[in-house]
């Protein structure tokens, strides 16, 4: 099996988990009881229902869809999305209300988010909790971008403008005054008095909710150094905390809205920065580094100079998303459906593995 067929695999097996054989015309029928529950709307049709492409894989459930209604006299027709919490989840928590809050609360920052319109927190309409947002013009890259999609089809010229441009949507995401936002919530997502202590912690509990005790022990002794260690000189950002580049839609060479924001946490900047590499080392470590694309290294450097920041403790960083990654695969290894997961072990382990490699070279393991 190929970098990119693991990648589809992946992704079309978190659907089946997350859709449980519901119909598009259940959800149709969903959406429109949701849409005319809205105060001053009326008429509403709901059509076109449809899972999104292939380069989609994040942990929600995820909808497209068309509809047409009645608001304050006047039909309108807008094509939207649905985000809603997944039967079987990958992660102990899920708040899809978080999620409408803090992009709702992006939507007057540089961040380009979409405007999110009706949630429904209990689901009461949606029959699962969810909420709908418009739709962004633009397309996303797959998981194993180095080799398919937009980025992978794209001229090495515009492949340097897609990958900078990330890099640079970053950076605003670093620069969004957060407390005035009021995203102060966020400091309660795990336990700990710093911010990484909180996200080690959050992941912890996660492998703890999962049973998975294979990994449990030299994990642990990894999130102790983690949380012994962490830099106290950095600044505290908002991190996208899935900065992958399935997650940012393109229109051309430019950026058009950031996507999937449960992962979302206060943290470093390098945070972010450190998530595609440690990613990439899973799932594509054997491949050939696209020409035109800046490098990691590259992308750093242009991260400081267009923010103006200073990355320090990389090294660390790194190795807190290495720990992530690990926890995610273990995760995943427990999602998937016993007769499939032979195919993916290969893939799974190697967060483990990598992970366990560097907490050897530091004397951790």
């Amino acid at each position: 099996m190929n970098t990119d067929e693991i990648g589809s695999g992946i992704v079309a097996i978190q659907r089946k988990a997350r859709f449980a054989d519901t119909s598009t015309d259940e959800w149709g029928v969903r959406l429109r009881e949701l849409i005319t529950s809205q105060p001053g709307i009326s008429q509403a049709n709901v059509s076109n229902v449809r899972q999104v492409g292939t380069a989609a894989g994040g942990s929600n459930g995820t909808l497209l869809f068309d509809a047409d209604y009645v608001v304050d006299g006047q039909r309108t027709d807008k094509k939207l999305v649905l985000r809603f919490l997944p039967v079987k989840g990958l992660f102990h928590r899920y708040d899809v209300k978080a999620q409408f809050d803090l992009q709702k609360a992006l939507e007057t920052s540089d961040v380009p988010v979409p405007k999110q319109l009706w949630l429904d927190q209990e689901g009461r309409y949606l029959q699962r909790p969810g909420y709908v947002m418009e739709q962004v013009r633009g397309g996303s890259t797959p998981m194993t971008w180095m080799t398919s999609g937009l980025i992978a089809d794209a001229t090495p010229a515009d492949r340097r403008k897609m990958t900078t441009a990330f890099v640079h949507a970053l950076a605003t995401i670093h620069h969004v005054d957060w407390k005035a936002a009021g995203l102060q919530w966020l400091e309660r997502r795990a336990t700990g008095s710093r911010p990484i202590e909180r996200e080690v912690n959050w992941y912890w509990d996660a492998l703890i909710w999962s049973k998975s005790s294979v990994y449990t022990d030299r994990l642990e002794k990894v999130r102790q150094w983690l949380i012994a260690n962490e830099p106290t000189d950095t600044d505290t950002v908002l991190c996208h905390g899935d900065a992958n580049l399935g997650n940012y839609l393109f229109e051309g060479t430019e950026i058009t809205a950031v996507v999937d924001w449960e992962m979302a946490f206060l943290g470093s900047p390098e945070c972010d920065l450190a998530f595609l590499k440690c990613g990439d080392q899973i799932l594509q470590s054997e491949t050939p580094w696209p020409e035109g694309a800046i490098s990691y290294d590259e992308m750093y450097v242009e991260y400081e100079r267009f923010s103006g920041r200073k990355l320090k403790h990389m090294d660390y960083f790194e190795f807190f998303c290495n720990y992530r990654m690990a926890v995610i695969n273990v995760l995943a290894m427990g999602h998937f459906p016993p007769e499939v997961l032979e195919s993916f072990m290969p893939v799974l382990r190697r967060g483990p593995e990598l992970c366990f490699k560097r907490a050897q070279e530091l004397g951790i393991l």
